[in-house]
């Protein structure tokens, strides 16, 4: 079940979340490049700024990392780990994917925190700590927008 790389144009889409004004990345190696340098931490602030119905937990839960970490990024000025940057990017384009699959972001985040059967009746939001988790999201988002969602 391969995790299909983001098109130019979701990069660019769903890179209004993590971009500081600044233009997307042109390519999947320059986003890789962005995340192994690391992130800055405004694109954290204001990605959860633009989310910002979630709570900490369930922020501290997709960046793999505990509360008290979160908090702490919080008066960061460092760059973000290359860890907390892959997820961040990784909800962007999750996110990003789910609001053109259900058109907008209301719809998308209720469907990301509600139950679905297509994943075990896992919340998807839960699932986006790991890779493989991540891919079944996405799978189950591709299935939805072409309509063989089972």
């Amino acid at each position: 079940m391969p995790f299909d790389i983001a098109s130019q144009e979701e990069l660019r889409h769903s890179w209004k979340f993590l971009g500081q004004g600044k233009s997307a990345p042109e390519t999947a190696i320059d986003v890789h490049t962005a995340i192994e340098n690391g992130l800055p931490p405004l694109a954290l602030h204001r990605f959860r700024a633009a989310v910002d119905e979630l709570p900490d937990k369930t922020w501290a839960e997709i960046l793999s990392i505990s509360v008290s970490q979160l908090k702490r990024l919080r008066d960061s000025e460092k760059p973000l780990s290359s860890n907390v940057s892959s997820q961040l990017v990784l909800f962007a384009l999750i996110l990003t994917r789910a609001e053109d699959v259900f058109g907008g972001r209301d719809t998308a985040l209720q469907w990301l925190r509600s139950d679905q059967l297509a994943l075990g009746g896992r919340r998807p939001i839960d699932l986006l700590d790991t890779f493989i988790g991540a891919a079944l999201v996405d799978q189950t988002l591709r299935q939805i927008d072409f309509g063989v969602y089972l």
